[in-house]
C-alpha cells in the first residue's frame, strides 16, 4: 500500500515512554477516510479521543490519520485493523459490497427513520456479536449515516412517476436498488465528481444525505428537494462503523482495556450517530432560510414507493443465506430491535 511502510514504521503501536506513571504508553493509529474537518472528525473521533486521553490519564492517545493518509483504499480499512497494520478504523461496510452482509441488513429500505433510535438497534444487534464477517475486530460505535434525500437541479420529484429516468447518483447498492424499483436510472461515481457531472449534465440529480449538501459544495447546483416526515421510514442509509483492532485490543493492559471498553457501545454510538443528524439539521435548516424548494413526501405516496422496494428484502435474505448467515432470523432481529427503540 502506498505509503503505508514508511508511516507505519514511524508511529508504531505502544510507544513505551520513559518517565512518570502518567507518561504515553500507547498511541492509537487512528485510520480514516474522510477528511480533517470533517463533521465525523470534529464531532466524533476527537471528542472520543480525548476522552481516551482523559480517562487514561494520559497514557493512551489517538494519532489521527484522515483522508487515507496511511494509503490504501477506504474498502480496506477494516482489513488494515484487522491485520494489525493501523489500531483503529472509521470505515463503511458498504464500500465492499457484499463482504458485510450481517451489517447490510440496515441497509434495506423503508426500515429506519431516526439516527439516534437506530444506532441503539445497531448495536444491539451487532455490537458484542456482529459475526465472523468482523472476526479481528472489536466495534466501537455503529450509527447510520443521515438519511439520502433526492436531491436534483431542475425537475423537483414528488411522485413516483417523476423518477422515471431520472439519472441519479446512488448511494450504496441497496440505494441503487431501491431507486431502480422507483425507475430511476442510479450512476455510480466518486461523491468528487458529482459536481461536474451535474454541470455537464451526465446526471440530473443525487440521492445524498443534507449533511452533503455543505461538505461537497452544492448549495448552489442543486434546485430541489424530496425528503421524508418524521414518522416516514426512509427510503435507505449506510452503515458506519468505528473498530478496533482486537489484536491491539488484546494487547492492552487491562485498566486501558477498562477505558477501551467504557467507550464504546449503545450510548458512544448514539454519539456517532449525531455527529450525522445534527449536521444533517443544521443543513436543512440553512437550506430552508435560504428559500430550497423543499418538498416532503404525502403518506399516499410514500406508501406507493415503500411497496414498490418491498421484495428488496428478500434478495438480502437470499444472498445472506448464500454466504452461510441465517438471513430471516438476521431481518428479524434488526426488525425486532428498530421496534424496541421507536418513539
Amino acid at each position: 500500500m502506498k505509503n503505508l511502510t514508511g508511516v507505519i514504521a514511524c508511529a508504531a503501536f505502544g510507544i513505551a515512554m520513559s518517565g512518570s506513571a502518567l507518561a504515553q504508553e500507547v498511541t492509537l493509529r487512528f485510520h480514516s477516510f474522510i477528511h480533517a474537518t470533517s463533521y465525523q472528525q470534529v464531532k466524533f473521533f476527537e471528542p472520543w479521543c480525548a476522552k481516551i486521553k482523559e480517562q487514561s490519564a494520559g497514557r493512551m492517545v489517538c494519532q489521527i490519520y484522515p483522508s487515507m493518509q496511511l494509503g490504501g483504499a477506504p474498502g480496506e480499512l477494516y482489513n488494515q485493523a484487522r491485520d494489525g497494520i493501523v489500531d483503529i478504523v472509521y470505515g463503511n461496510p458498504g464500500y465492499s459490497p457484499g463482504s458485510y452482509l450481517a451489517a447490510e441488513v440496515f441497509e434495506l429500505p423503508f426500515m429506519l427513520n431516526n439516527v439516534h433510535d437506530a444506532a441503539r438497534a445497531m448495536w444491539d444487534v451487532l455490537g458484542d456479536n456482529p459475526g465472523p464477517e468482523f472476526d479481528g475486530l472489536r466495534l466501537i460505535a455503529i450509527a447510520p449515516a443521515d438519511f439520502p434525500i433526492i436531491q436534483t437541479t431542475s425537475k423537483q420529484v414528488k411522485t413516483m412517476e417523476d423518477m422515471s429516468g431520472l439519472k441519479l447518483r446512488s448511494a450504496g447498492r441497496y440505494g441503487a436498488k431501491v431507486l431502480e424499483a422507483l425507475g430511476a436510472l442510479p450512476i455510480q461515481m466518486p461523491a468528487g465528481e458529482i459536481v461536474d457531472s451535474l454541470n455537464r449534465g451526465v446526471i440530473d440529480g443525487a440521492y445524498l444525505p443534507w449533511s452533503a449538501v455543505g461538505l461537497l459544495k452544492l448549495q448552489e447546483t442543486m434546485k430541489h428537494f424530496t425528503d421524508f416526515s418524521d414518522g416516514q421510514k426512509r427510503m435507505y442509509t449506510s452503515v458506519q462503523i468505528v473498530a478496533m483492532s482486537q489484536q491491539t485490543y488484546d494487547g492492552l493492559p487491562d485498566d486501558l482495556k477498562k477505558v477501551i471498553d467504557d467507550n464504546r457501545g449503545s450510548e458512544a454510538s448514539v454519539q456517532f450517530g449525531d455527529a450525522f443528524a445534527s449536521t444533517a439539521e443544521e443543513e436543512k435548516k440553512s437550506l430552508a432560510a435560504a428559500g430550497a424548494d423543499i418538498t416532503i413526501l404525502p403518506d399516499a405516496e410514500y406508501e406507493r414507493w415503500q411497496k414498490a422496494a418491498e421484495k428488496i428484502a428478500e434478495g438480502w435474505v437470499a444472498d445472506a443465506n448464500k454466504k452461510g448467515l441465517d438471513g430471516a432470523n438476521l431481518l428479524e432481529k434488526a426488525r425486532a430491535a428498530v421496534a424496541k427503540y421507536a418513539n
